[in-house]
Order: C-alpha cells, then structure tokens, then sequence
C-alpha cells in the first residue's frame, strides 16, 4: 500500500508521463508532413559531396557565412531550398546522408537527403569526380527503408512524406552544352529535353514502387542568366537566349509527363515547381521581393566578400543565395502560381 505521500508522487509521475505525451503528439502535429526526402543536385546537396572524390565541394569559406559561419558543404551562404521547404513543413533539416553513421541512421524518422552533384544521367558530372548519380542516390534511399526505418507503419509513413527531386540543370551545363560531349550531336534541344524526362520518370517510378506518393519536382531555371554562363558565353542582352530556349524545353515536358505519371501511377500526386517563371516573375518586379541584383554574383573568388548577400539573386557563378531560396521555397509553400497544380501546403495536406 501506498502511503499518502506516495499516492501524491505516483500522480505527479503519471500526470507528468501524459504531458510529454501531449507535447510530443502537439509537436508531431506542427509538422505537416511526417518526413522530407531529398534527392538530386548541387542545389540541394547539404554536405554529401564533402565525403565524396570530387572536385565539387563547399566545405570552405565563404560557403555557409550566413549558416552559424559554418561550410558545411551546402552550395551557398545559407540554406538551400531543400531547407527552406523542411523549415515550413515544420521539420528538421534532412540531414546529408553520407555525413550519418548506421546508428545515426536508424534513429532519423524525419527525413534524409541524398543530393550530390550529379544529374539525371549517369554519365552527368562524371568529369568532376565521383558524386552519387540518381540512381545511386535511389539505391540508398532502398537501403534506408530496407534497413534504418521502422517496417510498422512503413508504408503509411512513405505515402504522406514528401519527395523533393531537384535535378536537371547538370545535364545541360556538364553535358548537352559541354564541348566535350557528343551527346547534342545526337539529340536535338527537342529530342534531349523528352529523352532526359523519360529516363527522369523511370527513376521516379522506381521511387514510386519504393512507397513514394507524394512528389515535388523542381524544373530548371534560365541557366542563361546564370553569372557563370553569362560571362563565359558570347551573347547579345541581358541573358544567353539560345540556353534559355533549349532548357525550358525541358520544363515543357516535365510538366506533361508528370500529369501522365498521376494519371497512371494510383494514389500519386506531383507538383511542377516552376523554377524558370519564378525568375521571370524575379526579372520583372525583384524589388517587391527585397532583391537588388538578379544578374550578377555576390562572390567573386579571390575578392573581399560584400555584405547584403542576400539581396542578391546569386551567391555565386551558378548557385542562387539562401535569401533567395526562402523567397522561392516560400512562393512555392503558398502559391499556386510557380508550383502547379498544388502548392507544397497543399501537397502536404492532400
């Protein structure tokens, strides 16, 4: 038998085992999607590059001045799109897959991101070094649920998190563009923009049959009026047109193909986040967004590194700032109007 002191310090210890209870089941609520998954390019990668044989790193200064003054191999000053979106669904940064142990592994039920530097093509990027190729970042993906995730309620979990792919624009700068490469004297602009989608919807069947349901897929912006391509490109005006045509034949196709993958694939949804309006919307009205330059880059290697940075649309040659990609993971978050049919909110909630 209890005494009266002991009564009084059971229900103090069972009340306060139903308030963390509470906490957690609020907290778990504030999320609006269970977990992110994050796969492809430099514009996404977090830290995986830092563990891989290749030229393609950002483990240095000025690279995360703005991220706790931290290179953590993140493409940028500050966060990347991909933590901009897990920040509005409410949820931790997914952490760089290569930077984890097994152990760390296991214990992750939020979200993982696989992004390197590679593209939708194996042989993409293959020239700066070894990063994780799509397919190669799918096969971890396997790996994850095969072994670090829970088999009790696995398949519920997979079906309402949110797949993020970012990739594509490597398989025009470190391919199609490329001098070295035969591959535009096989394909025309046309031909290589349904040639790259199709081998980009095998992949996402695959992901698919792996339990995936929920997909957000980032077209490629104006490479044309990136800094790098600007300055390294002859070309009358603002922008190099000619890339600019050529790649937005790509968003072309994605956004139809990814209307045929719903159709076929039960219980699939996508979202077409428009990379290349959203610039154009930037061009036209950047002030309205806190944006003073959209052409030129707030870092020049070798050079003293100027404040403001994001005001800027780049960070550096290729690689937008982290002032920018909260602009446009926000538009994308609230917007029907750059991600389409359903913005992330609605996506998530679906």
């Amino acid at each position: 038998m209890l005494s009266p002191m002991g009564k009084v310090l059971m229900l103090c210890f069972i009340l306060s085992i139903c308030y963390l209870q509470l906490f957690y089941i609020s907290a778990e609520n504030t999320w609006l999607a269970p977990a992110l998954y994050v796969f492809g390019d430099s514009t996404v990668d977090p830290g995986n590059n830092n563990n891989l044989p290749t030229r393609a790193k950002a483990n240095f200064l000025p690279y995360g001045i703005d991220f706790n003054n931290t290179p953590t191999g993140r493409f940028t000053n500050g966060m990347t799109i991909a933590d901009c979106v897990a920040t509005l669904l409410g949820l931790p940064f997914p952490l760089a897959y290569m930077n984890l142990s097994e152990t760390e592994r296991s214990k992750i039920s939020t979200g993982l991101n696989y992004g390197s530097s590679c593209g939708i093509l194996p042989e993409t990027g293959s020239s700066e070094g070894s990063c994780l190729t799509l397919d190669k970042q799918i096969d971890l993906f396997k790996s994850t649920t095969n072994n670090d995730m829970l088999r009790e309620n696995l398949e519920m979990h997979l079906s309402k998190s949110i797949f993020f792919i970012s990739i594509g624009p490597n398989d025009y700068f470190l391919n199609y563009f490329k001098n070295s490469s035969d591959i535009s004297k096989l394909f025309s602009p046309d031909e290589f923009a349904k040639f790259l989608i199709n081998e980009l919807a095998k992949r996402l069947q695959i992901l698919y049959e792996l339990g995936a349901r929920k997909f957000l897929l980032n077209g490629i912006g104006p490479l044309g009026c990136t800094p790098g391509m600007i300055n390294s490109t002859q070309h009358e005006g603002e922008c190099v047109e000619f890339i600019n045509k050529v790649v937005n034949l790509y968003n072309v196709e994605l956004s139809t193909k990814l209307l045929y993958l719903q159709s076929q694939l039960p219980g699939s949804l996508f979202t077409h986040s428009d990379n290349f309006q959203h610039f154009q919307d930037m061009k036209e009205s950047h002030e309205t967004y806190g944006i003073t330059n959209i052409n030129s880059t707030r870092w020049i290697p070798n050079q003293a590194l100027c404040l403001a940075r994001d005001k800027y649309l780049f960070f550096d040659a290729f690689h937008t700032s982290g002032g920018a990609n909260m602009i446009y993971a926000r538009r994308c978050f609230n917007e029907t109007s750059i991600c389409i049919p359903l913005n992330i909110m609605q996506l998530a909630s679906a």
